[in-house]
């Protein structure tokens, strides 16, 4: 048996996850061995192991939760799941010398993860509120409109104003909390980082020397799909929206120390 790497891509839904996924995926880091299909709001696929979505959807049950988290989660987690969990880690360690997965919901989980895999690491991608929210509204409202999906999961959207931006904010909480614990194991980089050009598989081999092999970032991030917008954000409860940009300001403060970490802070063309 080998010694084995884990590396977990941890951010907010639709804020890059699963374009950076792609990115390591083909890079060399193996996601898992289920993948979910693409669907019309992700074509390219979103790179999430089928078990992991699973067990995280299953853990919110046991709490009386879905995944529209916006307000602090302490989860509980039963002996059965804590056994999946471990049973899963010990097969992915044994086949395979680097591994990881992808998840939104890995965010409420990264610290029973970090109890599961000491050493393991996290990339946290994160975009900014405005954008993230305004991409997660117009998923559910053009599935609302084409009748597919869960139809009170997207009504929700409507009828809470804020609950997005809720739901940005306590994701994005929670990864910060991680990052001021692990600072050795975190990674932060935006989504605009990678997609005006920074060298993410460069930094990460420089930083935990991974072995991931090179893949232009130009191949995988369709400017289309990830379009920059005015950085404006409709709520209904201004201390919410206040709570937001200090996140931000935070979040940016750690890519910024991600950018210090290039040798003169070289940048590489996409």
């Amino acid at each position: 048996m080998f010694l084995s790497e884990q590396l977990i891509i941890a951010g907010f839904h639709r804020s890059g996850t699963s374009a950076t996924a792609q990115l390591l995926h083909r890079a060399g880091l193996f996601l898992g061995y289920e993948l979910l299909e693409p669907l019309p709001s992700n074509p390219y696929g979103h790179f999430e192991d089928r078990e992991v979505v699973n067990l995280h959807q299953e853990i919110l049950a046991d709490n009386d939760r879905t995944w529209l988290v916006g307000e602090p989660l302490l989860p509980i987690v039963s002996g059965a799941k804590w056994a999946r969990a471990r049973s899963m880690i010990e097969r992915r360690n044994a086949e395979h010398a680097l591994w990881g997965f992808k998840d939104p919901r890995a965010c409420l989980f990264v610290m029973v993860w970090k109890y599961l895999m000491p050493d393991m690491k996290v990339l946290l991608v994160y975009r900014h509120f405005s954008e993230s929210t305004h991409s997660l509204g117009l998923r559910h409202s053009s599935d609302l409109f084409l009748g597919e999906g869960n139809y009170q999961i997207h009504q929700r959207f409507w009828k809470e104003p804020d609950l997005a931006l809720r739901m940005w904010l306590e994701h994005n909480r929670v990864l910060l909390a991680f990052a001021r614990a692990y600072p050795e194991d975190t990674l932060a980089v935006s989504m605009n980082m990678i997609r005006d050009g920074f060298p993410l598989l460069r930094m990460i081999d420089d930083r935990w020397n991974l072995g991931l092999e090179d893949v232009p970032v130009g191949e995988v991030y369709d400017p289309r799909i990830a379009a920059r917008r005015t950085l404006r954000q409709p709520v209904s409860d201004p201390g919410v929206a206040a709570k937001a940009v200090e996140v931000w300001a935070e979040l940016e403060a750690l890519g910024r120390e991600t950018e210090k970490m290039l040798v003169g802070g070289e940048r590489a063309l996409a």
